[in-house]
């Protein structure tokens, strides 16, 4: 029984139908089952129509949502500065989301569907499928950099593609977001130049000189090749940066380096690496005389004097030179080796070129040795002094008396002091050791002193790097006033050309010392530079005539010449005049005719030690 029908007949208690119903029961049952279908289809239509509009609205709503979804995407599109492309493992594109049409390749609309290989050049469009092909098999992100021009601009970028997960057509996909790294490239290039270059010059730089030179290395070693390197350095550019300023030394560097390019060919590498000093690397030598070749071309380029500003600068420069790998296939010692050869050119007067060579490295491994050695020779007592008399030749006195340095080194003998002191200078032992030379005369002249002897001036030799120094006269001061000794005891020897190491701080060191009653004697003259203006310059009180002149003398006219001249010039500045090295009685009676004041030499006395020289020579006061 239906349960509309049993729920109505419960209702008139008719479940059970044993019984007759009556007619009008009936009537009244029929008209409330009539009532029920009705009001059945009402609640039907209802459903329905509640239903239709249920779906209206969900349709309304998802449009809605669909509107904001892609709204969202299309804000998140434009906001975002990158590419993206969804690509099968074929490379063929299947969606692109982008905010501007000019940053493709080609339109959007020309893009979908096409794969790599239909838009980009050949070995991009390998490039790009190589990736995608790594990225899906390894299932991780693969990053790559490419560049395109667009619009006849060269762009760079940077693409990451990544697996999705999801097949569409039975082929794999990937996710490519690609952006434009142009700025980003161009500001990593320019640090990396900045780092790798010379701000000045714009050459290679020191770092990257050496990884070219590393590179030319292996080939010359590969190909069985020859390469040369050279090392030049501005002969004097001190000079000039002092005494003209930096301005101007910044300016001749940068008309150097544009001389130096002009001379050298294009697979040719110049640097600088700091200063006034340059470096070529030149591959694929062919011989030794191509080398010479190379080298003359650069001598020349600096025989035409540079014009900077107001100044008409003369300049040369002193150049040595390896040849790689047969000298050394090592980069810090071919570079190494290049640097003594350029310092041996100068030691050889400058504006000149010299190969490096085996005796140079034999040279420098003695002068290591020598500075090795040299640095504890104070701790070691290995340096003692000698003395040799000052005779004044009117009437045969000692009035002075010159200290020098002798070096005895426990393990490699007497060292002369032209060898040691120079070495002192540049690894800067000079100052200790001027310190020890003093202090040492001091003690000595307080000894003699105590035993009542004639006071007797003596000669110190002042290191051509101590006279430019500031401190210098109060550092000397200071020592000899703790010995409470006399300064009209004490004279200065001072080479020529140490003056112009420093001429401002010379200049006043110098006038420092006369003012306080030390005398300053100008040594070696003649052997250096600008000799005449040093004296007008400077006041000095005496004038030594070096050795080299006075060895000469009946056997080199010319020297005889500059020995008179020397004399006259000292006498007419109302100098006092010394010769060293006299040797012989010829000697000195020329010195003695032409109006020498004084002599030191072995023809009065060689140099003595201490207590020999005091017994020989000093006198009793009376």
């Amino acid at each position: 029984m239906h349960k509309l029908l049993k729920r109505q007949l419960e209702k008139f208690n008719l479940t059970n139908l044993e019984t007759p119903i009556n007619p009008d029961i009936l009537k009244k049952i029929l008209e409330l089952i009539s009532q029920t279908y009705t009001e059945l289809d009402t609640h039907i239509y209802t459903l329905e129509r509640s239903l239709n509009i249920s779906s209206e609205e969900m349709n309304k709503i998802y449009k809605e949502q669909k509107r904001s979804f892609n709204s969202h995407i299309n804000a998140i599109i434009k906001a975002m500065p990158d590419m993206m492309f969804l690509n099968n493992e074929d490379g063929k594109f299947l969606e692109v989301f982008i905010s501007d049409d000019s940053d493709l390749y080609i339109s959007k609309d020309e893009l979908l569907g096409k794969c790599y290989k239909d838009i980009f050049p050949n070995e991009l469009a390998s490039f790009f499928y190589k990736s995608i092909t790594k990225a899906i098999k390894d299932n991780s992100l693969t990053i790559i950099e490419y560049e395109l021009k667009i619009l006849k601009k060269l762009k760079y970028y940077e693409a990451r593609i990544m697996p999705v997960g999801l097949s569409i057509d039975n082929k794999e996909t990937v996710i490519v977001i690609a952006r434009d790294i142009t700025k980003a490239k161009k500001t990593k290039d320019r640090l990396k130049f900045i780092a790798m270059h010379d701000s000045l010059t714009k050459l290679p730089n020191r770092f990257l000189f050496q990884k070219k030179l590393k590179n030319a290395i292996k080939r010359t070693k590969k190909e069985n090749s020859l390469g040369a390197l050279f090392f030049l350095d501005i002969d004097r550019f001190k000079e000039i940066n002092d005494n003209l300023g930096h301005d101007i030394g910044d300016k001749l560097l940068i008309k150097c380096t544009r001389r130096l390019k002009k001379v050298l060919c294009q697979d040719s590498t110049l640097s600088r690496f700091g200063g006034d000093e340059f470096v070529i690397l030149v591959e694929n030598i062919l011989s030794r005389q191509e080398v010479i070749n190379i080298a003359n071309r650069i001598m020349k380029t600096f025989i035409k004097p540079f014009k900077i500003g107001k100044y008409i600068l003369d300049i040369t420069t002193s150049m040595g030179i390896s040849i790689f790998p047969e000298d050394s296939g090592h980069i810090t010692q071919l570079i190494k080796q290049t640097d003594m050869a350029m310092y041996q050119a100068k030691a050889l007067g400058r504006d000149n070129y010299q190969f490096f060579t085996k005796e140079l490295a034999d040279k420098a491994y003695k002068k290591f040795v020598l500075e090795a050695n040299l640095k504890n020779a104070i701790d070691n007592r290995e340096f003692s002094l000698v003395y040799q008399p000052q005779v004044r030749l009117k009437d045969n006195k000692i009035i002075g008396v010159e200290a020098l340095l002798r070096w005895e080194s426990r393990d490699l003998g007497l060292i002369p002091p032209n060898t040691f002191i120079p070495i002192a200078e540049i690894c800067g032992f000079i100052e200790p050791i001027s310190d020890w030379v003093i202090r040492k005369v001091c003690k000595q002249i307080k000894i003699w002193d105590a035993k009542l002897y004639s006071p007797i001036r003596v000669a110190i030799n002042l290191s051509r790097r101590e006279i430019g120094k500031i401190d210098i006269f109060d550092r000397i001061t200071k020592i000899i006033n703790e010995y409470n000794i006399d300064f009209q005891r004490i004279e200065f020897e001072v080479t020529e050309s140490a003056l112009l190491e420093n001429v401002s701080h010379a200049f006043k060191n110098i006038e420092k010392f006369r003012s306080v009653g030390f005398m300053v004697s100008i040594d070696d003259f003649g052997t250096g530079y600008s000799s005449l203006s040093n004296l007008k310059d400077m006041l000095f009180d005496k004038l030594k005539i070096d050795r080299s002149f006075t060895k000469y003398i009946f056997i080199d006219r010319g020297d005889e010449a500059i020995i008179k001249a020397t004399i006259a010039l000292a006498k007419s500045l109302n100098l006092k005049v010394i010769a060293e090295g006299v040797e012989t009685q010829e000697q000195l009676e020329f010195l003695a005719n032409h109006g020498c004041d004084e002599m030191q030499g072995y023809l009065y006395s060689q140099p003595l030690k201490a207590d020999i020289f005091e017994k020989k020579f000093l006198r009793k006061k009376k």
